[in-house]
């Protein structure tokens, strides 16, 4: 899952100076700038000689303090991620910043960056320090991140490239890896302050070599890491003892402890294993309701803030919202909008939306399970699409103001799709209506052999046409896109059975593990953040690929050159018409049309040829064509909304970047809120004047 979540996609250059930011930034005006008006001094008057030289941290701010939620407590908070329950949330501001992701492009940003500033009075621009400071590839096996040796943890231990390497490989054994032949660990620390990791080699017995592109090496390598790693005193014990294990049962032994071992936020206190520039210093600053955390004057950040403490209130969903509603929160993840989880009935008039931005690479998908006699059919799958109103199913989901339906139907979220293909090869490909066009689904249904009796459509086979679709219960959007889907589809004639089930229950069933894949459709996320990644071929729950994985190998993760179908039942050798954009196939096309005109085409050699080395720039895209116009064409999934996310903070105590401004474009993994905060950008305002929403 953590190579899931990498951030950052394929680009030319290693330079890590600054990030570009959005082309179309401008330099920000005083009116962009809460509060710039009144910024001349503490009191709204002349500034002071004294002032005017003094740093953010010299004058006297309105408050010292920035409040934001965590969804978690200090009875059950547990830093170790090798538990079953995840109680880690909250680690990520008591850790230091990994780096920075523009979360328009997604480029991105590492040490050294320089971030215009100009909502700071003392600061017209910083340079962020980050622990990442530059990275290397060497085609077709290694890469390297290249650490910045300012990082600590809070007790003055080296932050370095050991500790890192330390904590994956105990993640590697706990993995169950040791006695498994041609499972190699593939890191190490080069140096004191540069990790070193590279695909399998072949250098052992039943290990295959794995060479890969630069882009896939470049992403590795960009990539910011998921998980905070713990102090070597914690791990370094336990790598000892996997080492030393002679037997799995032992390895087993070995991991029970480990899961059990609690990681407390007093254990995190008392040792100092925290790190970032806001510190846990007492166990006395531990509470029922919150955490406060304070300034560290010599991290290299600190300097940049005139915020001392950082408090993190204990918050799950509802209590979120009652605090947000009292104005008790200061930043938080999320737009400000009628439909959405905040809006101006609930929260104060000081509290206000600072940005929002399209995600380039996270989105929404309905996933199809060809093992459904009637989803095997092409036409069907087309004519589903059509007959729902994907406009609604987006809008009573996540509301207008925050998805949006995609434009292009190649996988891909659109920013991938246009900075990925030109304009005229996606202008070439079909486009399935975005809007209920029943007209055509009903010619669709036609084509597949099925008929309409008593308003209900059934199949060649004289069968009632029938689906199950299931959502995760926890997820309100999901389950209310679902219902849309339903309704559309049902009133059509096309039954659905709707259940939402809980997390557990309904990822176990689009696992394709074990008994796995006991759905027909469902609706899910679709966020690789790299393009080959979604070009790809992988069978696993937690990302969706163009292609599943092996159905009959001894692991379900990667096709085998042996399957002709993948494990969702999706052909792997195909036709796809001469044509760019033309749909046309034969009536009643079963899983494996016979196209009048057109070539076979084997997905994955197409999906393993954009990983492999020495590759030209027009050889990739033009394997990118390929897989886009098999989706266009097949339509395996429905790749059909975009997400749009932001976030809000307090106007009145503290003064933000403008919403165009690059400072505001940073993300630490997928939260604005910790970038803003752990790099210094935040500034506490001097005055509590603020202009009241329109």
């Amino acid at each position: 899952m953590g190579s899931v979540a990498l951030a950052g996609c394929p680009s030319g250059s290693g330079d890590t100076a600054t990030d570009p930011g959005d082309a179309d930034d401008g330099d920000a005006t005083e009116s962009d700038v809460s509060g710039a008006d009144s910024r001349d001094g503490g009191d709204g008057g002349t500034p002071t000689e004294e002032s005017d030289a003094g740093t953010a941290t010299d004058r006297q701010a309105v408050r010292d303090t920035i409040r934001v939620a965590v969804g978690n407590s200090p009875d059950v908070f547990n830093w170790n991620p090798w538990t079953p329950q995840d109680n880690t949330t909250g680690d990520n501001w008591m850790s230091e910043l990994n780096g920075l992701t523009n979360v328009h492009t997604p480029e991105n940003a590492y040490s050294g960056t320089t971030v215009p500033t100009p909502h700071k009075p003392d600061h017209e621009e910083v340079e962020l320090m980050t622990w990442i400071e530059d990275w290397t590839v060497e085609e077709p096996y290694d890469w390297r991140h290249h650490l910045d040796d300012r990082a600590s943890f809070w007790n003055g231990d080296p932050y370095d490239a050991p500790t890192l390497v330390t904590h994956n490989h105990v993640a590697w054994f706990f993995n169950g890896n040791k006695f498994t032949e041609g499972e190699t660990f593939n890191e190490e620390a080069e140096d004191q302050w540069t990790r070193h990791g590279w695909f399998d080699k072949g250098d052992v017995p039943e290990q295959d070599e794995n060479p890969v592109a630069k882009p896939v090496l470049e992403a590795q390598a960009k990539g910011l890491l998921f998980n905070p790693p713990l102090h070597p005193d914690y791990t370094e014990p336990y790598l000892e003892r996997f080492r030393d294990a002679g037997s799995s049962d032992e390895v087993g032994s070995i991991s029970d402890d480990l899961t059990s071992d609690r990681v407390s936020l007093q254990r995190i206190s008392e040792e100092g294993w925290g790190s970032g520039m806001y510190v846990l210093q007492s166990v006395d600053d531990i509470g029922s309701e919150s955490v406060t955390l304070r300034l560290d004057d010599e991290h290299p950040n600190a300097g940049h803030t005139n915020v001392e403490n950082l408090e993190l209130l204990w918050a799950e969903s509802s209590r979120r919202q009652t605090l947000a509603s009292n104005g008790d929160i200061d930043i938080n993840g999320g737009i400000v909008a009628p439909t959405a989880d905040y809006n101006r009935e609930t929260l104060p008039d000081h509290a206000q939306e600072l940005t929002r931005w399209l995600n380039a690479t996270l989105g929404t998908q309905w996933l199809m399970n060809w093992h459904d006699p009637h989803l095997q059919r092409l036409w069907v799958r087309r004519a589903l699409v059509e007959a729902v109103d994907w406009n609604a199913v987006v809008a009573n989901g996540w509301g207008k103001q925050t998805g949006r339906t995609t434009t292009y139907d190649t996988f891909l979220m659109d920013a991938e799709s246009e900075s990925t293909f030109s304009s005229d090869f996606l202008d070439s490909l079909h486009t399935y209506s975005r809007a209920q066009n029943l007209e055509t689904a009903t010619q669709y249904m036609q084509n597949a052999g099925y008929s309409r009796q008593g308003g209900q459509w059934v199949d060649p086979n004289g069968n009632a046409a029938s689906i199950d679709l299931i959502a995760p219960s926890n997820d309100t959007s999901y389950v209310q896109a679902a219902q849309s889907i339903k309704a559309n589809l049902s009133g059509w004639g096309f039954g659905v059975n709707f259940s939402s089930q809980g997390f557990s229950t309904w990822s176990n069933n689009l696992n394709p593990e074990g008994d796995g894949l006991n759905f027909d459709t469902s609706i899910f996320w679709s966020d690789t953040a790299t393009v080959f990644g979604k070009y790809n071929d992988r069978g696993a729950w937690w990302g969706e690929a163009l292609l599943g994985g092996s159905p009959s190998a001894g692991s379900v993760f990667r096709l085998t050159e042996d399957d002709e179908r993948d494990t969702q039942n999706k052909p792997v050798v195909v036709e796809l018409p001469e044509e760019v954009g033309s749909i046309d196939a034969p009536d009643e096309a079963g899983i494996d049309p016979d196209l009048e005109n057109g070539r076979e085409v084997d997905m994955l050699d197409v999906v393993d040829a954009i990983r492999e080395p020495g590759k030209s720039e027009e050889e990739i895209n033009e394997l990118y064509r390929t897989c886009a116009q098999y989706y266009n064409f097949y339509l395996p999934d429905f790749v059909f909304a975009q997400s749009i996310s932001g976030a809000w903070g307090n106007v009145r105590d503290f003064d933000w970047p403008g919403p165009d401004e690059r400072a505001l474009d940073y993300a630490r993994n997928v939260s604005i809120p910790v970038g803003t905060v752990m790099t210094g950008l935040t500034q506490a305002s001097y005055d509590t004047d603020f202009e009241s929403p329109e």
